[in-house]
This record gives C-alpha cells, structure tokens and sequence, in this order.
C-alpha cells in the first residue's frame, strides 16, 4: 500500500535474497497499476511490514530491474532458498529447505527450515538450523557444520522403526485396585 494514496499497489511475490549474506535486498512485485513486469521493491523502500501488508512511500520507489547494477549482480545468481538440498560437512544429507524465518529489522534469513529426508522423516518432522551453523551455500545446495550442530546427531539415532518397543494399551492386564482395610 502506498503511503501517499492509501491504495493498494502491488502484491509482493518472490524475495530476491543475497547468498553472501542471506538477506533479502528486494521482492518481486506484480499487479494491475504497474507500468511495466518485472518489477520490484527494494526492502530499504518498505515503511512498515505489518500484518495487513507492506506499507512504502508511494509507486516511485516500484522499478524495473533493467539498469539497476546492484540488483542484477544478485539476479544473475539466479539464487533461490526454497526447495535448496541441505547436508552437513561430512557430506550427509539433511533434507530439502521448507521455510525460512526472517528478522524483521534487516529481513536477513536467521533461520531455515529444513524437511527431513524420507528415511529421517520417522523420527523427526523438521529440522530447525541457525544461519551462525551456515558453512557454505550454492545454489545446489547449503553446507551447515555438523560439529556444531545437533542436527547431525539427532540424524543418526534416528532408530528402525522394528526395533521400538511398542506396547499396545489395550492388551495390558488390568492393574488390581489396591485393597482397603475395613
């Protein structure tokens, strides 16, 4: 919405995040009162970030990337976080990146989340890493430290399923009720 008019502009599309330090620089915008598609929005052009939307100064600051040197140098990395392989430094696979959370002040990634392989999926539904745990990212994957990180540990206790104790509730004895003395 633009701060100048009150009316809606555009509806935010996808980030464009900086793999050299995981923030988000711009978003892609789209609707029907914009001149020209592509077109973005810088993250330094949004007022306020709330629950309604993304409040900004008015459509001067939408533009088109075409020019804009900076923002094409992190267009040509073609980078993008969501779906992105996730292993550890011994080369195990983690998962495949879910989401991402985003401190609010700057919009850098803080955390990723991560959807566990097939086999790790037994045990756990998700995995949680901090970007301080981040060793190296490319656009095939990211590396996170496993000596640093639980996740790796957590990865191999994962048990075989035929091997936990499982105790059905229903075949169980009945517990005797104590007696009272009379």
């Amino acid at each position: 919405m633009s701060l100048q008019t009150g009316q809606r502009l555009a509806t935010i599309g996808r980030p464009i995040i900086n793999p050299h330090n995981l923030q988000i620089i711009a978003f892609y915008v789209n609707g029907p009162r914009l001149d020209f598609n592509p077109a973005v929005l810088f993250s330094e052009d949004i007022r306020e970030l709330g629950s309604i939307g993304v409040i900004i100064d008015s459509s001067d600051t939408i533009m088109s990337p075409d020019g804009l040197v900076r923002l094409q140098e992190v267009l040509n990395y073609h980078f993008s976080l969501d779906g992105l392989r996730v292993i550890d430094t011994k080369g195990r696979k983690l998962g495949v990146i879910d989401s991402y959370a985003l401190d609010s002040d700057d919009l850098s990634v803080q955390q990723i989340f991560v959807r566990p392989t097939l086999t790790k999926r037994m045990a756990l539904a998700q995995l949680t890493i901090n970007r301080k745990q981040i060793v190296e990212i490319d656009n095939q994957k990211i590396t996170v430290d496993s000596a640093d990180s639980k996740i790796a540990n957590v990865a191999e206790k994962i048990v075989n399923p035929n091997e936990i104790p499982f105790e059905n509730p229903f075949r169980q004895s009945p517990v005797p009720a104590p007696e009272t003395k009379g």
